[in-house]
């Protein structure tokens, strides 16, 4: 569910953005997030069996784990009871022997919790008295859009009750976080309190909202949804609105979220279908792109980087990923070796390029702003500033674009993403003494190629028609291209 953030809390004359989001810990900065959805990721659907795929998920390079909900359960977010590991999945043993792996190989595991409702009708939580909201008649205040009862935190034992169980999973299992599902469902000084009591335990717990709520993230919660990058990201592709949407959204959180917000950018997970079946396999390596370029955490769904198909929107989704042989159904523009190797590549430049985890983000203006996102990222170190130019095509038509960039700003640049399939690489030598900088789209050779694209298509550019430079950048993109120029240090 989208729930669009409020500018200024109740009681409150100051806006969100004139604050400053709670301090973390800088390991957040470089924080790249993979879910495990317990019913998929292995087809055992054992805790055990995901403890031994860690060094696979280690392997990616990311550092976080998401585990789904592991409580007994009816479906995963129909929780009966909050003191028992499922036992399809194992036991509270082995949660404990999971995340001491995890911890050993680098990894940090936050599960999924699901404080705001119930399960309607065996939750053991309904016998106790004041837990649940009622109406005046008696009858249980449900959930919109499905009948889950609602939990009553306006009583202190219900409040005592959740926050004991995220002691004792912190404390006692070994737990670095926690996913809060629905968290606007719950009071934020709920959330506020819980994070009270676990900083004097461990000050580095991550907090992640699937919430987009600006007050959250003054004093309880790390992370919150964006869930306008996935919207806009549907408009443009899906509907063909101008692209400029991306820019818009992302300047809407930065102007109503604290000052150093963070945000989850997702384009795959449980409540989705696949995002190469939605948009098409070209699309999906593009999102990925923009995904691990622009600030914020980036988040995998497991099977998305060797483009699993495999049916997994919840809460439908059953089957487990096609890990060992390719399903039928995938588009295969790269084999699964290759997407896993691609976004190896991804999260490899974003842990070296500190501009990537740590630096501003600048938008810059295009002459293509329909088709093409572009912006900068930058940061000042103490070895000089470093910069990058990120271009991505969200057309399915190659374009040649002016950037409003100084094209001798890019003499000598070296392209992150040079040996990435359907990347831009360059074709004239940046040293020339012509007043424009020319950058030309890499053939990548693939007999498999299932999409239209291109040439083919309906206004698509020439591309011996070239804007004025007036010594801007121009570049040539083919069909969801994209690159990411890093600046020479003596160019800067």
């Amino acid at each position: 569910m989208i729930l669009f953030p409020n500018i200024v809390s109740s009681g409150q004359k100051q806006s969100f953005s004139s604050q400053n989001s709670r301090a973390v810990s800088g390991f957040l900065d470089s924080g790249i997030m993979y879910q495990v959805w317990m019913p998929t990721f292995t087809k055992e659907g054992t805790l055990n069996a995901v403890k031994a795929r860690l060094p696979y998920i280690a392997d990616l390079g990311v550092n976080i784990i998401y585990l789904s909900p592991l409580n007994l359960h009816n479906n995963p977010y129909s929780i009966i009871d909050y003191d028992v590991i499922n036992p399809r999945y194992g036991t509270e043993a082995d949660l404990r022997a999971l995340a001491l792996e995890a911890h050993r190989i680098g990894l940090k595991v936050i599960m999924d919790i699901v404080f705001a409702y119930t399960d309607p009708n065996d939750c053991v939580l309904l016998k106790r008295p004041g837990f649940h909201l009622r109406t005046p008649d008696g009858k249980l205040v449900m959930m919109p859009r499905w009948d889950c009862p609602r939990l009553d935190y306006s009583n202190p034992e219900v409040r005592k009750y959740f926050m004991g169980k995220m002691m004792h999973w912190i404390k006692d299992v070994g737990i670095d976080g926690f996913r809060c599902d629905m968290a606007d469902f719950v009071p934020v000084s709920f959330w506020e309190e819980a994070r009270a009591e676990m900083d004097k335990v461990n000050r580095d717990v991550i907090m992640l909202a699937e919430a987009d709520s600006p007050e959250q993230q003054l004093k309880a919660i790390d992370i919150s949804y964006n869930f306008q990058y996935y919207a806009d990201l549907q408009s443009v592709l899906l509907n063909g609105e101008s692209a400029t949407r991306v820019r818009q959204g992302w300047e809407k959180y930065k102007t109503t979220f604290p000052r150093g917000a963070r945000f989850l950018h997702s384009i795959d997970n449980h409540d989705r279908n696949r995002v190469d079946l939605v948009f098409g396999e070209r699309a999906a390596l593009a999102m990925a792109v923009l995904t691990f370029t622009l600030d914020g955490i980036p988040f995998i769904y497991n099977g998305n980087e060797i483009a699993d198909v495999t049916p997994a929107a919840f809460p439908a989704g059953v089957a487990s990923v096609q890990w060992d042989k390719a399903d039928p159904r995938r588009l295969e523009l790269l084999s699964p070796q290759d997407r896993r190797k691609f976004y190896k590549g991804l999260i490899a430049m974003r842990k070296q390029e500190a501009s990537l985890t740590s630096g501003d983000l600048i938008w810059v203006e295009n002459s293509n702003p329909d088709g093409v996102v572009s912006f900068v990222r930058r940061i000042e170190t103490d070895k000089g500033i470093e910069e990058i130019l990120i271009l991505i095509n969200l057309t399915n038509r190659q374009t040649i674009i002016q950037v409003d960039v100084p094209a001798s700003n890019y003499f000598n640049a070296r392209d992150l993403l040079m040996d990435f399939p359907f990347a831009s690489s360059l074709s004239l030598s940046l040293k020339t003494t012509k007043p424009a900088a020319i950058l030309d789209i890499r053939n990548f050779n693939s007999n498999r190629v299932a999409e239209k694209v291109d040439t083919d298509l309906p206004g698509t550019q020439p591309v011996t028609q070239l804007p004025t430079s007036d010594n801007k950048l121009i570049c040539k993109l083919g069909a969801f291209g994209y690159i990411a120029l890093k600046r020479a240090t003596g160019n800067l």
